[in-house]
């Protein structure tokens, strides 16, 4: 409906009149504070209008509140806080106040510090671009210039001198924001190489600098025995020696030296001829060292192989005539001389062996048992003479016989051994004879046999770790049986023809009996003796000591022992 004057009408009774009243009615419109907005600006940016960003149309006239005093209306983002902007718009009665926010987002700029510089050498180290920037710069930032950045570094030896721009990225609304870091790189100075001239003493003077190896720096001074005028030599006034080249480095580039070595003679001396033999396993030699006379240092070595440093060596150069030559400038001649290098191979005598033989074994060749390849035509020595380089045990003594092959001098003789063992045949003694009664108590028949042997009399504590048994041995050998619980001694012993032997003494007793070499296998018969000897137990030896059990399953060991411990003769 719409405002203005409303009457309000009442009819009259005749002759009364209608009866009328007003009402004016006023309808006031509400206010309009715009929609909701949002800005977001950089800390740097310029004010902006904060009823710029309602939406809708706003009523101007209305204010403003929030986290800052707003003044004029206006966001300043480097002096007011980010946060919710209110506007209200105020209504006229009985219209109530309206409102409307605008959000406010104020990034921060990136910081990429402040320019920097460096001046390097070409020679310097990598160095760190970041660490040159002034400031507090953000770190993530990339690297652009004149060359490729690698991690950060800037590395004079490989990389452009120049500007080198750090970009650090900004988040919207603020702009990326970058350093420079501007890079100087002197080169370093090259004073070249070392060099060294021979002068005759009438020769002209000739410029130092062209002696110098590499490619050295124009511009740098020269000291030295004498006062260098122009870069020049001049043999006639001038002391020979070494003359120092300097060129100044510009900072932060050190300088550099380089020594011209003159040597002025008369007339050159090559020395005269010499020669040197040597064994190809010799160590290097001195060529210089070889030439006979006073030779003047400063030539060079030409012959069969590339001469370095002036040093022969036998184990790579070739043998041959090596000629050393001076060359002068004229007028003096340049001269030469040799050395005349002969090698000699070193005599081979293989490597060391060993021989083992049977004392009836035929004479045998102590050269076949030499490892290796070495040189015939050797010489022998050893506990025998030695005849036709053969070995034989019936006349000659076992040992280690020395084989040696002369070398030509300067080679020195070689030598390698060949041990040689020689094992004896058993000794089973001489027939015997004995005649005895039925009635006789029975006898020992190994005490019967003729000829040498020995009484098994040793400690058998002394004795009794485990020791191999090998047929091809040359000593005879003795068993014995040890009870390892009850430390009783009890034995049986066995020839070769299967016959027993028995005691009726079982602790402590021992009983001489030889054991044959050459039997792979031999069977020891052990019987019931005493209650703590109760062997009924039949056990093949082959060569070693076993294990054996008894009838009371008491552990025992067979023990074998060599003759030689023996400590009584036989008979």
């Amino acid at each position: 409906m719409s405002a203005g004057a409303y009457v309000y009408t009442v009819a009259g009774t005749a002759p009364c009149p209608d009866e009328t009243a007003t009402v004016t009615v006023t309808i006031n419109t509400p206010p309009d504070p715009g929609s909701d907005g949002n800005i977001t600006l950089c800390s740097t940016d310029a004010a902006a209008s904060l009823f710029a960003q309602l939406g809708g149309t706003p009523d101007a006239g209305g204010t403003w509140s929030g986290p800052s005093a707003v003044i004029g209306g206006m966001i300043d983002p480097a002096t007011m806080s980010a946060g919710v902007y209110t506007y209200t718009a105020a209504g006229t009665a009985p219209c109530p106040d309206e409102t409307a926010t605008v959000t406010v987002t104020i990034n921060i700029p990136p910081d990429p510090g402040s320019d920097g510089a460096i001046t390097l050498c070409s020679t310097d180290a990598a160095a760190s671009l970041f660490a040159l920037l002034g400031g507090t710069p953000d770190a993530g930032g990339t690297w652009s210039g004149p060359s490729a950045v690698v991690s950060g570094m800037i590395d004079p030896a490989t990389m452009s001198a120049g500007a080198y721009v750090y970009t650090v990225a900004g988040t919207a609304p603020c702009p990326n924001e970058t350093a420079t870091v501007n890079v100087t790189i002197n080169p370093a100075p090259d004073a070249g190489v070392d060099g060294s001239i021979a002068l005759c003493i009438t020769s002209p003077a000739v410029s130092l600098f062209a002696q110098l190896g590499g490619t050295p720096d124009a511009g740098g001074t020269w000291n030295g025995p004498s006062p260098v005028i122009g870069g020049q030599f001049d043999p006639t006034t001038m002391t020979a020696g070494a003359y120092i080249y300097s060129v100044s480095g510009i900072a932060p580039c050190p300088s550099d030296q380089s020594t011209v070595t003159v040597n002025v003679v008369t007339n050159p001396d090559p020395g005269t001829p010499g020669a040197a033999t040597l064994c190809s396993t010799d160590a290097s030699i001195d060529l210089f060292a070889t030439l006979n006379g006073t030779p003047d240092a400063g030539g060079i070595w030409t012959g069969p192989s590339t001469v370095v440093a002036g040093q022969f060596d036998p184990a790579t150069n070739t043998a041959g005539v090596y000629t050393y030559t001076i060359a002068v400038p004229p007028p003096c001649v340049s001269v030469s001389s040799t050395v005349t290098i002969t090698l000699v191979q070193p005599p081979n005598a293989g490597t060391d062996g060993s021989l083992t033989l049977c004392i009836s074994s035929p004479a045998t060749s102590l050269f076949t048992s030499l490892n290796g390849s070495p040189n015939a035509g050797g010489t022998w020595s050893g506990p025998s003479p030695v005849v036709g380089g053969q070995f034989d045990p019936a006349t000659m003594t076992a040992g280690d016989y020395l084989y040696t092959v002369n070398g030509t001098a300067p080679c020195p003789s070689a030598s390698a051994t060949v041990s040689v063992s020689v094992a004896t045949n058993p000794d089973p003694g001489t027939p015997g004879a004995a005649t005895l009664c039925s009635t006789d108590a029975s006898i020992d028949l190994f005490a019967t046999l003729n000829g040498t042997g020995c009484r098994w009399n040793m400690d058998w504590t002394k004795y009794s770790s485990c020791r191999t048994v090998r047929p091809s041995d040359q000593y005879r050998w003795c068993i014995h049986l040890h009870d390892r619980s009850s430390a009783a001694m009890c034995q049986r012993f066995f020839h070769g023809d299967h016959h027993t032997r028995s005691t009726t003494e079982c602790r402590y007793r021992w009983i001489p009996y030889a054991l044959h070499q050459q039997p792979s296998n031999i069977v020891v018969h052990f019987v019931e003796w005493q209650s703590e000897c109760r062997w009924n137990v039949v056990r093949s030896v082959a060569g070693r000591w076993r294990t054996v059990r008894s009838s009371d399953d008491d552990r025992r060991r067979l023990f074998v022992h060599r003759e030689r411990y023996c400590t009584l003769p036989f008979c």
